[in-house]
């Protein structure tokens, strides 16, 4: 018969995610959310689910959203200054063309 292990709560790696996203590094902040993406899924993977303590896997999840959150409002804001900057370019164009 076989045995499953009771698994760890793998850390979300989220000082080393929001250093990397404030430095503007994406692609470390994506790797190290893959990385913690497989360790999750290995770990639910090898467990007995029924048996589990939710908890460990809630404080989890409530740390995944707050992270998710500050991502929305980075995404929010760069939409922001993109749109910004582009109205600025249409009217410079169109200052140009005017006065031309």
């Amino acid at each position: 018969m076989a045995t499953t292990t009771m698994p760890t709560v793998p850390a979300l790696p989220e000082a080393d995610v929001r250093a990397a996203m404030h430095a503007q590094q994406w692609e470390v902040a994506i790797g190290l959310l893959a990385e913690h993406d497989r360790v999750l899924r290995e770990a639910l993977e090898s467990a007995e689910l029924s048996q589990l303590s939710t908890q460990p896997w809630r404080e989890l999840l409530e740390q995944q959203n707050a992270l998710l959150g500050d991502l929305v409002v980075m995404r929010d804001e760069t939409a922001a200054i993109l749109a910004r900057m582009g109205r600025e370019r249409r009217g410079a164009l169109a200052y140009r063309s005017f006065a031309g």
